[in-house]
This record gives structure tokens, sequence and C-alpha cells, in this order.
């Protein structure tokens, strides 16, 4: 896969540009108005903001750098193609746990944004409103991005036969990527589950501001593979895997 082509470096782009135009945002106010009638907060405003994206934007290198490895087959333990009809019933499954996860998601960062917004249309008078509307504009903005990523995601998982790269340190499932080895992030436990079909779920965490935050990702195991499957969770649990309701 080229550079480019890796969807994980097209996020860092994305993230950077983004990032780009905060800075440009923080840096103006100093030119273009007295810092002590509200340059100071514009600038500390965005800058947050720039802060935030450069931290994604490593973030998303780093994946686009994982992804590149487990896609050269480094550190390979599995790789599963799936066929129509399989992948049809863990699509329609897995876009209801999407779309709510996705949901809870946008209304958490939103609310932060709102509360920091709120704090400087209070004490940060005239110029405080434009950072009041310009976080009510980035909440416009991810509740868009939200909404395309569940409709995108669902669409991708309707028209493309899934398949699935598992690695050691994370698995490629249909162009989504979960990885446990960046930022303190741990692969906690590893298991097959029975629901309308038989899945391997990887369950990992990493650092949140209150603790660590979990997720978790299932792969559908295609028939013929629950052999397989079994050896796939004995290398990372290190025993004969248990099966769960």
């Amino acid at each position: 896969m080229n550079w480019f082509d890796n969807p994980q470096t097209r996020a860092a782009l994305i993230w950077a540009a983004v990032g780009a135009l905060m800075t440009l945002g923080a840096v103006v106010p100093f030119f273009v108005m007295d810092g002590m009638n509200g340059g100071f907060a514009l600038s500390c405003g965005f800058g947050f903001l720039a802060i935030l994206c450069g931290v994604g934007t490593l973030m998303y290198l780093y994946r686009a750098y994982t992804l590149g490895k487990i896609l050269r087959g480094e550190e390979l333990v599995a790789r599963w193609t799936y066929s129509a009809g399989e992948w049809a019933r863990f699509a329609e499954a897995e876009h209801g746990r999407d779309k709510a996860g996705k949901i809870i998601l946008f209304f958490i960062i939103s609310g932060f944004a709102l509360f920091f917004g709120i704090l400087f249309l209070i004490f940060g008078g005239r110029p405080g409103l434009i950072v009041f509307l310009a976080m009510l504009g980035l909440i416009a903005l991810m509740g868009g991005v939200a909404f395309l990523s569940i409709l995108l995601s669902y669409r991708a998982n309707k028209t493309r036969t899934g398949e699935v790269f598992i690695a050691r340190t994370g698995v490629y499932l249909n162009r989504a990527l979960h990885n446990w080895n960046m930022f303190g992030a741990s692969l906690d436990d590893v298991r097959l589950i029975r629901e309308e079909s038989l899945l391997v779920e990887f369950v990992y965490s990493y650092p949140a501001r209150h603790g660590r935050q979990g997720a978790e990702v299932r792969v559908p195991v295609p028939a013929g593979k629950e052999e397989e499957a079994e050896r796939v969770v004995g290398l990372f649990t290190g025993g004969l895997p248990m099966e769960r309701e």
C-alpha cells in the first residue's frame, strides 16, 4: 500500500490541516487587535484547539505506521475473508452498536466544548462571544462528522465483502484499525463469544482523563475457521480459550 493510500495517513493530514487553521486563528489576533481587549482570549481559545489537533495528527501518523506494518504481514496472526451472507449479518449487528457508541461520544465531547465556550462567553467579553460561536461551530462540525462516519461506515460494510487482518499489535477489520500499541494502550482480554454467530472479541484500553477508557472490537469467525479462531485466542491468552454466550 502506498503511504498516501493509507486511510490513517489521510486522517493525519486532515487533523494537520485543521490544526494549521487553528494556529492561524491563534496568531492573527496579535496583529489585528489589542491583547487586553480580547486578543489574548481569542489566541488562547484557538491555541487550545491547535494543540488538540497536533495531538490528533501525531496519533494518526503512528496509527498509519502500525497499519502499514500489518498490511505488510509483519506480526500477522490471521487473515480472514467472508462470504456476502456472513458479512451482511455482521454488518447489520455492528451498525446498531456503532451508532449508539458514536452518539454517546458526540454528546460527551460536545459537553466539554460547550462548557469552555460558556466560560469564554461569561468572562471574555465580546471576543468571548466569538470563541463561544466558534465552539458552537465545532459542535456542529463534530455532529456532521459523527453522522457521516456512521453512514459511511455502514455503507462501506454493505458494499464491500468483509476482510480482517489480525496482528499482535492490532486488528484491521474492513478498513477500520483497532490498535493497542500506543500511548499506554493495552490489550486486556481476547475471548470467543457467540451471538448470531461465533466471534472473537478483543478488549483493550487506553489512558483517558479520568482513568482508563475501554474499547472492544468483535471479529466474526468465517465458516470453517472455528479451530483457527481458537488458536488465535490461545496465542493471545496463552491458554485454552473459553467460549462465552
